[in-house]
């Protein structure tokens, strides 16, 4: 697993919060500057300690630095930190998002430097710090170890140390701050050489092939580091972490979209396939989730609280909107684009170790398509199934017998549909100049209304008049809809019973 490193070397944030940030801003800003000479000294340092360069290229510039180290990482990384320390560079580790920072020392003035009397590095150092020559006689002896300065990198105190020595002739030390001695990691193991191809003779009077099949390149059971080919994966810009980041991030902005799709269908379903949809739905949104919050580094708390907050209404979308925009943001961070839909198709293959086979994202959400397709038609099947059995074969059907009001009507009048085939139009009590009294006949005929309404002028004649219609699952609307071209509807919502001998009370 690739180890990816950020370097710094300016002081960073004193809180570890505020360093990611800043590492990002830093390399910004640095653009495609020459990388400074501590950077410089830094990478020729381990470059010379590890001549096979077992990471893949780094980017230095200005004061930030990244590397990734892709093998040999155990022998790295030690190295990688003490160098960085010793040269007073801020390490950020992205893998485990810990901040290494330079150890920090203190200058100790313990007495005149050999070879040199006391009386004249007093005087010396009574003129470098402008101090009596007095004070400085009793600060350079009895064997006294004095602090002169606190809080400096090392490179700051071996500056103070060195001037002490050559314009006043003191000898001082470096203390770490912490008190304690920093240990050198040990000197990496030589880079693995390649064996040697063999050369095979050509067969030879008197030559024996036991001989020649007695030299091997390698003991049997001696293992060797990968060489240097086998990491060209890596090399290319693999990373598994960042390939959960994407793929999760691409995979819940399928599974929000089929969230959205799924809600606005649902209603309309009916029997196991409504179940099935939802139970679905929900799986993949919970599987996404996991997926991202693992890649953008959440720990299994906030993992398995994002999952349990899918289960809630409205809060699942909530938990899906921001996980996205945190996945974005944690891509452009790596700098890798994201658009709508997360990271392009070759960052994507570049974050995978270039296969092209089918992401996992789109073959899950290809799944998922297919399921929320299918489920949508049988759900409407069923549902369908359940309106006929509503409305039965009698043409006065009981899911219709009762008390209405009309969009037509608004609140000033009712719909009174009998189970003898008669309807009323009424106004209610005071609103008899709104609303028009009226009666006819009703009845159902292959799923449209037929109504059949008396001539003005000729009341022994009808007219007829026929409407399709939809009626809700629950049986408490239905929409009617005018002949054909015409788009006006009308929408029905069930505003009370009435007590009928062949429906009871409906």
């Amino acid at each position: 697993m690739n180890h990816q490193l950020q370097l710094a070397s300016v002081a960073a944030p004193e809180s570890d919060l505020d360093v990611f940030p800043f590492m990002n801003q830093l390399r910004q800003e640095a653009g495609d500057q020459p990388p400074s000479a501590v950077l410089t000294r830094f990478y020729d340092a381990l470059a010379a300690l590890f001549p096979d360069t077992p990471w893949s290229d780094g980017h230095f510039a200005g004061d930030a630095g990244r590397l990734t180290v892709t093998y040999r990482r155990n022998e790295v990384l030690p190295h990688v930190l003490h160098l960085a320390s010793e040269l007073g560079l801020t390490v950020v580790d992205n893998h485990s998002g810990a901040v290494h920072r330079p150890a920090i020392y203190q200058v100790v003035l313990e007495g005149p430097a050999p070879g040199v009397e006391l009386g004249d590095a007093a005087r010396r150092l009574a003129a470098v710090m402008s101090k009596p020559i007095t004070e400085m006689l009793r600060l350079l002896s009895g064997g006294r170890r004095t602090v002169v300065k606190k809080g400096v990198l090392r490179a700051q105190a071996q500056f103070y140390i060195d001037a002490l020595k050559e314009r006043a002739g003191c000898h001082a030390t470096l203390l770490l701050e912490s008190g304690r001695e920093v240990a050198a990691p040990p000197p990496p193991s030589p880079p693995p050489a390649r064996p040697a191809p063999v050369k095979q003779a050509p067969a030879a009077a008197g030559l024996s092939l036991e001989a020649a099949e007695a030299k091997s390149a390698m003991p049997p059971l001696s293992r060797r580091e990968p060489e240097p080919e086998h990491y060209a994966v890596a090399d290319s810009g693999a990373d598994p972490r960042l390939f959960m980041l994407a793929d999760g991030l691409r995979l819940t902005i399928y599974a929000t979209v089929l969230y959205l799709v799924a809600a606005y269908f649902i209603r309309s379903l009916a029997g196991w396939p409504k179940s099935c949809l939802a139970l679905g739905v929900t799986i993949l949104a919970m599987l996404a989730v996991y997926r991202l919050s693992k890649g953008a580094g959440s720990n299994i708390v906030m993992r398995i609280l994002a999952m349990v907050l899918i289960i809630i209404p409205l809060a699942n979308i909530l938990v899906l909107i921001l996980l996205i925009r945190r996945g974005k943001v944690a891509l452009r961070e790596n700098e890798i684009g994201a658009g709508w839909f997360g990271a392009s198709y070759d960052d994507m293959v570049r974050l995978r170790g270039g296969s092209t086979a089918t992401l996992p994202s789109t073959l899950m959400g290809l799944v998922a398509v297919l399921g929320v397709a299918g489920m949508v038609g049988l759900g409407k099947q069923t549902a369908e199934k359940y309106v006929d059995a509503m409305l039965g074969k009698h043409p006065q059907p009981c899911a219709i017998v009762g008390i209405w009001e009309s969009s037509k009507l608004g609140p000033n009048g009712r719909v009174v549909m009998r189970d003898d085939g008669n309807y009323f139009v009424l106004p209610l009590k005071g609103q008899e100049d709104k609303v028009k009294e009226e009666q006819g006949e009703w009845s159902v005929r292959n799923r449209n209304f037929v109504w059949q309404v008396p001539l003005a002028d000729k009341p022994w004649m009808k007219a007829e008049h026929i409407e399709t219609f939809k009626l809700s699952l629950d049986g408490q609307s239905i929409t009617m809809f005018e002949p054909q071209g015409k788009s006006l509807f009308t929408e029905w919502r069930r505003a009370g019973a009435m007590k009928s001998e062949r429906c009871g009370f409906n």
